[in-house]
């Protein structure tokens, strides 16, 4: 016997089905919210304006930890 384990994401605002996790960072803090077709439209046409303006940046790079036996 076969087991299918189903994951379902819902929209974080309104709790509809089908939603799609979306990644972004603020002030070096990450966050995820998990939005439908619509939200995410509205949230890309809110940013919109202000990634047009901003400038890129690459992201910082992470130090390398090194093993206090090397």
């Amino acid at each position: 016997m076969a087991t299918e384990t189903r994951v379902l994401v819902t929209d974080d605002l309104d709790g509809t089905e089908g939603a799609r996790t979306y990644r972004f960072t603020w002030q070096d803090t990450g966050y995820e919210i998990d939005l439908n077709d619509e939200h995410r439209d509205e949230f890309l046409r809110a940013l919109e304006p202000y990634i047009t303006a901003a400038r890129k940046t690459s992201a910082p790079r992470r130090q390398r930890q090194t093993d206090p036996r090397d």
